[in-house]
């Protein structure tokens, strides 16, 4: 039984030290404030955010929804923020530059 836990202890050791350490980087990585003035505006924000690799709810309000979209994403959603003719604001531009200046 022993040598089976100190197996299970070094597979799991080793594990830990194979994961991946590195931060992950926000760089470009953009938060906007959309103002929603409609059921339709709040459908779209939804289906938007079931995309988890491109866009991250930051705050949602009943007028307002903070997201955060990736970099890749940024023209399809102002594209159609457009089409849709939903306000959006940028707050901001750059997110990887938010988190280093928060770390100083």
């Amino acid at each position: 039984m022993r040598p089976l836990i100190a197996l299970l202890l070094l597979i799991a050791a080793r594990a830990c030290t194979l994961s991946d350490s590195t931060p992950r980087s926000y760089e470009n990585y953009s938060v906007y404030k959309v103002y929603v003035k409609t059921q339709s505006d709040q459908h779209i924000m939804d289906q938007l955010l079931e995309q988890y690799d491109n866009y991250n709810l930051w705050h949602r309000s009943v007028k307002e929804v903070d997201i955060m979209v990736s970099p890749g994403a940024q023209e399809t959603f102002l594209s159609l923020m457009r089409k849709e003719n939903i306000d959006v604001k940028v707050m901001i531009k750059n997110v990887q530059t938010l988190i280093v200046n928060e770390r100083k």
